[in-house]
C-alpha cells in the first residue's frame, strides 16, 4: 500500500499549492528598507496537526542582485493505517531560497530529513552556452554517486510561489477585487513550467495567531494542469495567515502552539472493506464497481482518469448528498504480445531513464538483473522473472524511510508496494524492459486499498504488479495516474478520495460467466433439483451431487458437503502471489493431485488436508472419514471448482437461494 512520498521541489513538502511558504516582512513604508522576519504555522490533515512550519525572511544578494532569502523548515507527523497495521511516518524539510522582491525564483535547495536518510535537490537559474534555464540537481547523502541532473530551459525564470508573487501588491493595497493573475512556477516531472490561475475574492478578515481579527485578501488559486484549488489569506504585510486546500490547512500560530505535537500522530487510512469480499478477484476479467464518494465540502469531486484498467461509465449526485461513480474495471494483458530486450526506442526514452531512486546502472542493480534475468531476451519472460523475484526477495514490511530508493531496496530486502513497485520498474529499466509506476486503488479480496503497481511494454503496454508476483494483471485496478507521467495526478485523486469512499462490486465476469452481485440472494446458488451449486464469490463449484449428500453454502469463501460416513469442507482466499512452494515450507512437502490438480497433502488418520493453488485462490480442502471411492466421487464434483467457468446458471429464482447468474454474452457493455 501507498506512503506519503518525498518531494523534490517544495510544492508538495509545504502546503501543497504552494511552493514555498516564503513570508514577507511586517507593514513597512515602501522605502524602508526590510528586516529579517520570523513567524509560525499549524499544519493539520483532516482537522487533525501533521506538523509545523517556521518561516524567517531577510534581506540577500545573489549573484549581485538584491534579493529576499526565505528559510522554511517543516516538521511533518503522520501514521498511516493499513487494515488496522500502523506506520508512522517523520520527515524534516527545510526550503533556502533566494527570490527577487516580485518573487523570481533564482535558487532554492531543499533538504529532506528522515531517520534514515538526507536528501538534497537545488535548483538554480543559469546561462550555459547561450541557452537560458533552471538546472535541478537530487542527492542522496552518502550516496554521492547517486546524483540526478536535469536541465530545464526556458527564456525566463518563474515565480516561486502565489505569496512571493502577490506580497508586495498586497502591502501597497492594489489587489482589487475580482483581479486575475497567471503564475508560472517550475515543474520539474515535466521539465517546464506550470500555470496557475490566481483570483482576488475580496477583503476578509481572519483570526491571527493572537485571536485577533486581522484584514486579509482572500486569493483562489487553481493549478491549470492537475486542477488543485487552494484558497490563500495574505494579511497586509503581504504575509500568508491560512492556507486551505482540500481537508489540509496551514494556519499561523504562536511559537508555542506550532511546536507542541500531538502525543499520536495524525493517522489516515488506505483501506476500505471490500462489499462484498471476493476470493476470486484476482481471475477477473471484468468488474462493474459502484465507488460511494461521501459529500465533503472540503474537497472537489475527484475526477477518475480512463486508463486500460478502468474507466467511469456514469457519476451521479451531487454535492450535499455526495456521489456514485459506476466504473468498470478490465483485465490489462496481451498475451501474444513480443519483444526483445533491450528495447531500444526513442519513444520509451522516459520509461528507460534513470533517477536518483531508480540507479539502473549501479553495479548492485546490474548485478541482480544478470543473476534473474540470465540469458533471457523475451520481455515478458524476463519481466515475469524480475517480478518473482521481486515478490519473492522483499518482506512485507515497510521501511525506515518513505520513499526509498533501489538500492537501500535490494540491500534492506523489506518494503511494501511502493517499494515492490519502484524496484520492479527499476530492475525492469536496467534489463532494457520500458516501465513506469501506476498508483491508485486495488482490492485483493476482502479489502480494497491505496496501491503502487506497475506498467511495463512486452511488445504491447501491459500491466504489472510485483506485489503479488503479476505480468499482466485481471480487473481489479481503480486507476488513479502514472507517478513517473508528467500531466498525470494521481496524487490530487488519492487525495480527494480519502476518508470518503465506499466500494461495492454490482458484477464480476471470468471467463466466459458473469454474474450480477447487487443481490446478496445471488451469492450463494443452490440449485438441487439439478444437483448444482455454486459460491459465487469464491468460485467454489459443485455438479452431480450425489442424492444423499448434502452442500452448505457458507460465509464469504465456505462449501461444505456431508454425505454417508463423510464430511469435507472446501475454503478459498485470494492468492497474493503465494506458490506450492512456499507454502511446503510450513505446510509440509508432501505432493499430490485433487480432481487433476497439483495439490500438496497432509495426512492425520481418517483426515486429509489439501492445499491448492488454481486461478489465483488458494483452496484448503478438509476431508473427513472418505474412503477411496467417496474420495473419488468428491473429486468428480467439485472439479468444476477447478475448471474455467463456462456454463451460465439457471434464471434466478431457480434456486432456493436465488442466482444473479447470467451468460457474459447478456452482459451489459
Amino acid at each position: 500500500m501507498t506512503k506519503p512520498s518525498i518531494p523534490v521541489l517544495a510544492l508538495a513538502v509545504i502546503a501543497g499549492p504552494v511552493l514555498c511558504a516564503g513570508t514577507s516582512p511586517v507593514a513597512r513604508a515602501a522605502d524602508e528598507e526590510p528586516q529579517r522576519t520570523a513567524r509560525w504555522y499549524e499544519q493539520s490533515m483532516d482537522g487533525h496537526k501533521s506538523g509545523f512550519l517556521r518561516v524567517v525572511w531577510a534581506p540577500s544578494t545573489w549573484q549581485g542582485r538584491k534579493t529576499l532569502h526565505d528559510t522554511t523548515t517543516a516538521v511533518r507527523r503522520t501514521q498511516r493505517n493499513m487494515d488496522g497495521i500502523l506506520d508512522t511516518f517523520e520527515i524534516t524539510t527545510i526550503v533556502d531560497l533566494e527570490r527577487g522582491a516580485d518573487g523570481t525564483l533564482w535558487w532554492m535547495r531543499v533538504r529532506s530529513e528522515e531517520p534514515e536518510r538526507i536528501t538534497v535537490s537545488e535548483t538554480t537559474w543559469r546561462r550555459a552556452d547561450g541557452d537560458t534555464g533552471y538546472s535541478h540537481t537530487v542527492t542522496i547523502l552518502g550516496q554521492e554517486e547517486n546524483r540526478e541532473r536535469v536541465w530545464i530551459p526556458l527564456e525566463k525564470p518563474v515565480m516561486v510561489d502565489a505569496e512571493a508573487f502577490l506580497h508586495e501588491r498586497a502591502r501597497r493595497g492594489t489587489l482589487e477585487k475580482g483581479a486575475t493573475f497567471d503564475l508560472r512556477t517550475l515543474d520539474v516531472r515535466a521539465r517546464g513550467t506550470s500555470v496557475t490561475k490566481l483570483t482576488v475574492l475580496g477583503q476578509e478578515a481572519i483570526r491571527d495567531e493572537n485571536g485577533r481579527e486581522l484584514p486579509c485578501f482572500r486569493i483562489a488559486e487553481r493549478n491549470v494542469d492537475s486542477g488543485v484549488e487552494s484558497t490563500m489569506w495574505l494579511d497586509r504585510a503581504g504575509a500568508f495567515v491560512q492556507i486551505r486546500s482540500g481537508g489540509s490547512r496551514i494556519q499561523r500560530a504562536t511559537e508555542a502552539k506550532a511546536e507542541s505535537m500531538p502525543t499520536r500522530p495524525a493517522a489516515y487510512s488506505i483501506t476500505v472493506p471490500a462489499s462484498p469480499p471476493l476470493a476470486r478477484i484476482f481471475n477477473a476479467d471484468r468488474l462493474l464497481v459502484d465507488v460511494h464518494l461521501r459529500a465533503d465540502p472540503q474537497r472537489k469531486l475527484p475526477k477518475f482518469p480512463d486508463s486500460p484498467w478502468s474507466r467511469v461509465l456514469s457519476m451521479q449526485g451531487n454535492d450535499a448528498t455526495g456521489y456514485v461513480a459506476k466504473v468498470e474495471l478490465r483485465r490489462y494483458d496481451d498475451v501474444s504480445a513480443q519483444a526483445r530486450i533491450p528495447v531500444v526506442d526513442k519513444r520509451f526514452e522516459r520509461e528507460l531513464e534513470a533517477t536518483v531512486h531508480m540507479q539502473t546502472q549501479h553495479p548492485l542493480v546490474q548485478r541482480t538483473v544478470r543473476d534473474v534475468v540470465g540469458e533471457e531476451k523475451d520481455a515478458r519472460r524476463a519481466a515475469h522473472k524480475l517480478a518473482r523475484f521481486v515478490f519473492t526477495r522483499l518482506a512485507k514490511k515497510s521501511p525506515d524511510v518513505a520513499d526509498a530508493d533501489a538500492v537501500q531496496i535490494l540491500e534492506s530486502c523489506k518494503g511494501d508496494c511502493s517499494e515492490h513497485c519502484l524496484l520492479f520498474v527499476t530492475l525492469c529499466r536496467a534489463a532494457g524492459i520500458p516501465a513506469r509506476r501506476c498508483s491508485g486503488y486495488v482490492c485483493i479480496g476482502g479489502m480494497w486499498g491505496s496501491h503502487a503497481w506497475c506498467e511495463i511494454w512486452t511488445g504491447r503496454w501491459i500491466g504489472a504488479d510485483p506485489t503479488t508476483g503479476e505480468v499482466g494483471t485481471a480487473a481489479r485496478y481503480l486507476f488513479f495516474g502514472r507517478r513517473d507521467e508528467p500531466g498525470s495526478f494521481p496524487g490530487v485523486v488519492s487525495s480527494r478520495v480519502r476518508g470518503r469512499l465506499r466500494m461495492v462490486t454490482t458484477r464480476i465476469e471470468e471467463g466466459k460467466a458473469g454474474f450480477a452481485l447487487s443481490d446478496p440472494n445471488g451469492h450463494r446458488i443452490a440449485d438441487k433439483p439439478g444437483r448444482r451449486y455454486l459460491h459465487v464469490l469464491a468460485g467454489l463449484e459443485a455438479r452431480d451431487v450425489p442424492a444423499d449428500w448434502t452442500v452448505r453454502l457458507s460465509r464469504d469463501n465456505v462449501m461444505m458437503l456431508h454425505g454417508p460416513g463423510f464430511s469435507a469442507q472446501l475454503s478459498a482466499w485470494a492468492d497474493q502471489g503465494d506458490s506450492m512452494d512456499t507454502v511446503a515450507r510450513y505446510f509440509g512437502r508432501g505432493r499430490s493431485t485433487f480432481a487433476g490438480v497439483p495439490a500438496l497433502l497432509r495426512k492425520s488418520g481418517s483426515t486429509r488436508m489439501y492445499w491448492l493453488f488454481n486461478r489465483r485462490r488458494r483452496i484448503q480442502l478438509l476431508v473427513g472419514g472418505a474412503d477411496d471411492a467417496t474420495l473419488a466421487t468428491l473429486e468428480r464434483v467439485l472439479a468444476p471448482t477447478f475448471a474455467e467457468p463456462v456454463l451460465a446458471w439457471p434464471a434466478a429464482g431457480a434456486g432456493k437461494a436465488g442466482t444473479g447468474a447470467e451468460a457474459k454474452d447478456g452482459a451489459p457493455k
